[in-house]
């Protein structure tokens, strides 16, 4: 089964680590509030190779994201855009993602407004991304589905956003 994903580019302005104020944990994944993307709620996890992956809400959006960065990811220009695949085996995602650095590390995101690939994330144990036929990363998905469960409680305890045009 194959979905597209709207991805749109609304993390415009960069978002830096002092906007972000921990709100707790979910086993390996960190839960945290980003004032300036709306106090949207992400959870944070760190795999064994390094690679800081995020997904979240964009409130003010009405969507979220997810987004991974590597010190070890040489050769990416800030704001190039791509495609992305996100392989979940049976189901698979796809859509526009842009090239970003967090704190100086490179990586890159996509929004999402599909609220099947938060229930696919959730539900599986692990995602295949990839782009241009090219595997980027195997992530195990390990306590998924507690984290974006803690995601959506630290999201109702934020202040109604008001959306963006």
């Amino acid at each position: 089964m194959r979905f597209t994903l709207s991805f749109f580019i609304v993390l415009g302005s960069s978002a830096a680590a002092s906007d972000y104020q921990t709100w707790g944990q979910s086993g390996e994944w960190e839960i945290l509030v980003n004032s300036a993307m709306g106090n949207g709620c992400f959870a944070r996890r760190i795999l064994e190779d390094k690679t800081e992956i995020q997904i979240g809400t964009v409130p003010n959006r009405n969507g979220g994201y997810f987004a991974a960065y590597n010190a070890d990811w040489t050769g990416i220009r800030d704001s190039e855009f791509g495609v992305v695949e996100f392989d979940f085996s049976d189901a698979i995602f796809a859509g526009d993602a842009v090239a970003h650095f967090e704190s100086e590390v490179p990586g890159g995101y996509a929004f999402f407004d599909n609220p099947a690939f938060v229930k696919e994330f959730a539900k599986r144990n692990s995602v295949t991304v990839s782009s241009g036929g090219r595997k980027l990363i195997d992530i195990d998905l390990g306590g998924s589905k507690k984290a974006i469960d803690a995601i959506l409680a630290c999201q109702n305890k934020q202040p109604a956003p008001s959306i963006d045009n």
